[in-house]
């Protein structure tokens, strides 16, 4: 089992993270929802670091890149299907995941043709219909399918799809959690900074420790997705699972001690915490994640310090 990330991996972290800040980070997300120019921003600083040079698909060093990629562009909420671009086809469209029965992409103007699967590997190729029109998901689309004849997504394709979106989640409950304390360090009450109140130290201690799980685990399944020929999805959904509690309960403590600013689009926060729902929702709910995670168990099994064999 490898946990520990490629040095190459991480100096290309630091340099996307470097060239978003640079480039206004939290603000090009915000600017985009009135200005398509502050996406297309994001698109050219990705293209100018090489995003578009990595074959996740190809080795397990490009898909750390990759997947070091999807949490930094998280950390910023980055207005840019990364994931899907990182996935894209041979033909250059997007890839992302869907729930056939109400598919809807985030950011699905960024291309007029995508191709689409389902976590059961229907493939379909989709192009977007109508804006959700929805505060919490600025640039979520439905999409219309249309099946691909004979055409089925491969296991690593989902796998990736999953774990990619739990990286980009992880950057989310990572800024959010830094935004946490940078606040609590300089707002006072009653004379005194909320950090140094025992119940604001404990809980901040309680969010690092969740996202230090997530990230090993978002690690883990990551190497897992190279090394293990099985056809199950059981590690890429866990840790979907995983991404979906740790991150959701990040966000809102965050949001919370920021107290009322916290609603106010002014402060990052609040940015993160609605750009943030569409990777929380998209393609699974926490309970379809865990309906699909069970019956992948049943299946194939789970392998973990106490086996659980599959169910029959």
């Amino acid at each position: 089992m490898r946990i520990a990330l490629p040095e190459a991996a991480l100096d290309f972290g630091r340099v996307a993270d470097d060239v978003l800040r640079a480039a206004g980070g939290v603000d090009l997300a915000r600017a985009a929802e009135s200005d398509p120019r502050a996406a297309a921003r994001a698109q050219e600083c990705l293209a100018g670091i090489g995003m578009y040079d990595i074959d996740p698909r190809g080795c397990l060093e490009d898909a750390v890149a990759a997947a070091e990629l999807c949490r930094v562009a998280g950390g910023h909420a980055v207005p840019y299907p990364v994931a899907a671009m990182l996935l894209r086809t041979s033909d250059a469209t997007p890839f992302a995941l869907v729930d056939a029965r109400q598919p809807i992409i985030d950011h699905a103007l960024t291309a007029g043709t995508w191709t689409a699967a389902t976590l059961t590997g229907e493939l379909f190729e989709a192009e977007p219909d109508a804006p959700v029109d929805s505060k919490v998901a600025p640039f979520a689309m439905t999409v219309r399918l249309r099946p691909v004849a004979g055409g089925t997504a491969s296991v690593l394709d989902r796998r990736l799809g999953l774990l990619f979106g739990a990286w980009h989640l992880l950057g989310f409950g990572q800024r959010a959690l830094q935004l946490a304390i940078e606040h609590t360090r300089v707002r006072e009450q009653f004379g005194h900074p909320l950090s140094n109140f025992q119940v604001i130290r404990h809980t901040l201690a309680d969010l690092s420790v969740g996202l230090e799980g997530l990230d090993l685990l978002c690690r883990f399944s990551l190497w897992s997705a190279f090394t293990d020929g099985s056809p199950s999805l059981a590690d890429a959904l866990s840790v979907r699972l995983e991404a979906q509690r740790v991150v959701k309960h990040t966000l809102r403590m965050a949001q919370q001690f920021h107290g009322a600013s916290g609603f106010a689009d002014e402060y990052d926060i609040s940015v993160l915490v609605r750009h943030a729902q569409p990777g929380l929702r998209l393609p699974t709910d926490r309970g379809a994640t865990l309906a699909l995670l069970r019956t992948a168990i049943d299946e194939y099994g789970f392998d973990g310090p106490f086996h659980a064999g599959g169910v029959r």
